[in-house]
């Protein structure tokens, strides 16, 4: 595990990334604040090319970027295979010889430079603690921006350098502690997920997976979310990169008429539009192994007691229709399948209503290896009946399967739809 900043090897890399941005070719300024990290880290002096050149490759640059820090005088020929970094000094913006041994810079001044430069403090403003008990984060409208110096608070701050640099470089964790302590969960898997990385995702995820994936929970990434609005304030929030999906109502997608056709219903809009796109963009007819006709995006309870299944069954010119439900597996999504078997006895249509139980064991082998304690997923507030639906999916279940989801509904934990992406269909 790499040793945390200092002090001044913070300070150091602020100021190196201050330079860097302004050095570098336009391509590679985005990465000003990674190399500068990275280059702080090595600490040594002189350092071998070898580790210098690894850096630069860890964020894409070559030899372009190599010649802007040699003539931005970062970077000196010290004899042999070997450079000599100089820093910026993070008060006056000059550069200084990197310092051997520990790597800590001469000046030792043990306030904040980015704290310092924050909003007035709040003389009565406490030193942040962790929450105790379920975690339920305060908005960050009231976090508290905090400019004095404690141990404790130097503490706090020491964790905060420790991230990707990315998220503390505007000074935003560093002058608002109270943000970074009730979020530090969060913000050390967004460091670990951006790691060797120029953003957050790739493209190939929808907003919900790709949250649910990183962070653990399907709605941290929400437009609307605290969780959104932080990214915002850390100055990282043009970085993520996902898959859009348009919201819509009860929406289905059957390509070719059937007498008997299978449909999978999902509860959520991005699995029914990973399955849609299967099916017309690949124009595939299995999912999971099992043979599927169309798809059906039931919107949450839309689905459930409003005829609209029945209605969809009457425009199919079916004689049978077969629904494989898909949701998310907690009390009330188990509550809706239930529901949705219960409705089907009073369509126009016959409809034979099952779980889509490929996707659901897929579901409970990623939680299981993610979180083998079940009581480690996300919690709800919800007092849904989940015996119903339970008793229809756990055929299909092994033991070990059966006894872990037993035990997530009983401490009323979800795994929602989006731990499963396109890619494992």
């Amino acid at each position: 595990m790499p040793k945390k900043f200092s002090q001044a090897e913070q300070r150091a890399a602020v100021a190196l990334a201050k330079t860097l941005a302004a050095a570098l070719p336009a391509a590679h300024r985005s990465k000003a604040s990674g190399i500068a990290s990275g280059l702080v880290r090595l600490r040594k002096n002189p350092t071998p090319a070898a580790d210098v050149r690894e850096v630069l490759k860890r964020y894409s640059v070559g030899k372009d970027a190599l010649t802007a820090l040699a003539e931005a005088g970062v970077l000196t020929p010290a004899g042999g295979e070997a450079y000599r970094i100089a820093l910026p000094d993070a008060d006056t913006g000059g550069v200084e010889p990197k310092a051997g041994g520990d790597g800590t810079a001469a000046q030792s001044d043990p306030g904040d430079a980015r704290a310092d430069a924050a909003a007035p403090s709040n003389s009565a403003a406490d030193t942040p603690k962790r929450s105790e008990g379920p975690r339920r984060p305060h908005p960050l409208a009231r976090a508290t921006t905090i400019r004095k110096q404690t141990p404790e608070l130097t503490a706090v701050r020491r964790r905060i350098i420790d991230l990707d640099p990315r998220l503390w470089i505007n000074g935003y964790l560093l002058s608002t502690p109270d943000a970074f302590v009730d979020y530090e969960r969060e913000l050390g898997m967004l460091s670990a997920a951006m790691e060797r990385s120029l953003t957050i995702g790739d493209g190939t995820l929808t907003t919900r997976e790709l949250s649910y994936r990183v962070f653990g929970d399907e709605k941290f990434l929400a437009l609307d979310s605290e969780g959104r609005k932080l990214l915002r304030l850390m100055g990282v929030a043009d970085l993520v990169r996902t898959r859009h999906v348009a919201k819509t109502d009860l929406l289905s997608f059957v390509p070719r008429r059937r007498r008997h056709p299978r449909l999978v219903l999902s509860e959520n809009l991005d699995p029914w539009a990973n399955i849609r796109d299967a099916l017309f963009a690949e124009k595939r007819t299995r999912i999971l192994g099992k043979r599927v006709d169309g798809a059906v995006f039931g919107n949450g309870h839309l689905a459930m007691g409003s005829h609209q299944l029945s209605d969809l069954a009457l425009t199919l010119a079916a004689e049978r229709v077969r629904i494989l439900y898909w949701g998310d597996l907690d009390r009330a999504g188990l509550a809706i399948l239930a529901a949705v078997a219960r409705d089907a006895a009073s369509s126009a249509v016959p409809l034979e209503v099952r779980p889509f139980a490929p996707a659901y064991r897929l579901m409970l082998k990623r939680a299981m290896k993610r979180f083998p304690n079940p009581l480690d997923n996300k919690p709800t507030d919800q007092t849904e009946d989940p015996a119903e639906g339970l008793a229809l999916l756990e055929p299909h279940l092994k033991d070990k399967e059966a006894a872990y989801l037993r035990a997530l509904l009983d401490g009323a934990r979800m795994i929602p739809q989006e731990i499963v992406t396109a890619a494992d269909l």
